[in-house]
């Protein structure tokens, strides 16, 4: 018979369930009456795991994080056999398309501008999702297909960008302006060695940051 007492399983029930509001409203519009009313708790059971909604919207970027980085792993799993660059072509595409890695795009626009949230994003990039990219690109020196001399480096540097300077939510920009520093972004890479970025995905990019912000009243 299931536990009546589970700490784990509540835990994991509202994360879940305001993982599915922030999705649906934003974090602003999301009250915490409305995670008590969706999870049919009271109040002080929830605060007794989590003291604010910021806490628990923290506890939800953490298993976005998590779902992602077990991605990664699958998607470099699925291409055994492929060359270095085609790995990581096919990972930005996978990426991209992937629903649930974007699922909360709409909700981190509106802590884009916490100091606290850019560093742990920042953070989050350079010990999780470089260190593979990197090892990807030490295997294109390898096949021929990666020429630069600066894998780490690289590495962490395209996701800055791509994550941080390419995001309008942290530099504000408009769509122009994105659109040219994709490009140079683009550019940029292929000058490194690394000349994974497509026009059809640049495009893809713009088009999905688009929509972000149309969804929240932005042009």
């Amino acid at each position: 018979m299931p536990r009546k007492n589970d700490p784990k399983g509540t835990v994991e029930k509202i994360i879940v369930v305001s993982s599915e509001l922030f999705t649906k409203q934003g974090y602003e519009k999301t009250s915490m009456q409305d995670i008590v009313d969706a999870l049919g708790m009271s109040k002080g059971a929830i605060f007794h795991h989590f003291k604010s909604k910021e806490e628990i919207f923290l506890a939800v970027i953490d298993r976005q994080s998590e779902y992602i980085k077990r991605q990664l792993q699958i998607w470099v799993e699925e291409m055994e056999g492929f060359t270095a660059r085609e790995k990581l072509i096919g990972i930005l595409n996978r990426n991209l398309h992937d629903f649930q890695a974007h699922a909360l795009d709409s909700a981190l626009t509106a802590r884009a501008q916490s100091p606290q949230f850019v560093l742990s994003s920042m953070r989050e990039s350079i010990n999780n999702a470089a260190p593979v990219f990197a090892d990807i690109m030490r295997e294109g020196q390898a096949d021929g297909t990666i020429t630069t001399d600066f894998p780490d480096e690289c590495a962490e540097l395209f996701l800055l960008l791509l994550n941080m300077w390419c995001d309008p939510a942290i530099f504000t920009c408009d769509i122009s302006r994105l659109t040219m520093r994709f490009r140079c972004l683009q550019q940029l890479m292929a000058n490194m060695g690394v000349d994974v970025i497509s026009d059809e995905f640049l495009s893809e990019c713009v088009e999905l940051v688009r929509k972000l912000y149309n969804k929240g009243g932005k042009s």
